[in-house]
């Protein structure tokens, strides 16, 4: 167990790391969040299961039936890793082949680039209310799916914690029949009793593990598409400040162009004065042709990411995980429909004096 706790503590950490390296230096791609890493989950044997575990769960004296592949979900992490690999943008990313290329996984220092800048006194602000209606719509959108997300959560949480207490009420119904075991004289009712108090206790393990399913399913799919939301208001962010940086450069273009003329139209012309001003221009120039150039691209690429990849992945994993819950949950229900019938085929076996 320790192994696999240092194993994904480590692989945990270079994916975050991935995540970082390709979050900074793809300014134009929608990086999907990044998910948290599974941690092993072991059955009494010790062996380990995979994601859907409920599936392996037997009541004493089942046979174990095949279920053929109805187990093998993608692990979210390979998932994520796999939908990084192929984007068309982040697939060229030096840091990321060097991630896969790499038997661990390392992911190579980030290079820092020295631009130009503008003179922070001609800084223009833009906020989301400048932008036109269709981004503004944009954001309400995933405020309203952040809102509907955390309601979603808040009443799920309800539903595990429901879930929990019917598992104590089951384990204390249990303890109930042992009680009356311990007292009955009649020789069938004691084993009647008996048999009702394993049942409970049955009942208890499988009410746990529904809420247990119940959390690792729609609330884990809940939480990282609460984090998948943020990842997008802050590429929307990105795209503001890249608009920024462009009225910001294009201000500052007007600004030096305006003292060129001063300086033509004065009496007296310093030649130094004159040079410096025409480099500040050509400068000015060219740093405002380069944000252009970035906000187009940040403006293009995000919102193709955004109608390819966001929406589409995410209704896709909603809906996947809708499925995984509703399967978990009905097969346990089912679990919980033997044990009582096999307590109602007990009760009839008992002899009526």
């Amino acid at each position: 167990m320790k192994l696999w706790q240092q194993h994904l503590e480590y692989n945990s950490h270079e994916l975050v790391k991935l995540h970082a390296y390709l979050s900074n230096t793809c300014d134009d791609v929608l990086i999907p969040a990044l998910p948290p890493c599974p941690l092993p989950r072991f059955d009494k044997e010790g062996q380990l299961v995979g994601r859907q575990w409920w599936f392996t769960i037997r009541l004493p004296g089942e046979k174990p039936v095949n279920e053929g592949d109805i187990g093998s979900v993608e692990n979210k992490v390979q998932l994520w890793l796999d939908r990084i690999v192929e984007h068309d943008r982040t697939k060229t990313s030096e840091g990321l082949r060097a991630f896969v290329e790499s038997e661990v996984g390392v992911v190579p220092q980030q290079h820092s680039h020295h631009k130009i800048k503008t003179p922070k006194h001609i800084i223009v602000h833009v906020s989301a209310d400048d932008m036109e209606p269709e981004f503004g719509h944009f954001l309400n959108v995933l405020d309203t799916l952040s809102y509907n997300l955390h309601q979603a959560s808040a009443k799920l949480d309800k539903l595990v914690q429901e879930q929990s207490l019917m598992a104590r009420s089951w384990m204390h119904l249990s303890s109930s029949w042992v009680s009356y075991g311990g007292i009955e004289r009649d020789p069938s009712l004691f084993i009647l009793y008996k048999a009702i108090a394993k049942g409970h206790q049955q009942l208890t393990d499988l009410e746990r593990s529904q809420a247990s399913a119940a959390h690792e399913t729609l609330s884990g799919e809940i939480s990282y598409e609460l984090k998948n939301c943020e990842s997008t208001q802050n590429a929307m962010q990105r795209r503001l400040d890249a608009l920024s940086d462009y009225l910001s450069s294009r201000k500052h273009t007007e600004s030096s162009l305006r003292r060129v003329e001063r300086l033509k139209s004065s009496i007296s012309i310093d030649r130094d004065q004159a040079s410096e001003a025409i480099a500040v221009l050509e400068d000015a120039r060219i740093l405002e042709r380069n944000n252009l150039q970035r906000f187009e691209r940040i403006d293009t690429n995000l919102r193709q990411d955004i109608e390819n990849q966001y929406k589409p992945n995410t209704a896709r994993d909603m809906l996947r995980t809708v499925k995984e819950y509703a399967k978990s949950q009905l097969f346990l229900e089912k679990k919980k429909l033997a044990v009582l019938q096999e307590i109602m085929a007990k009760q009839d076996d008992v002899p009526i004096n």
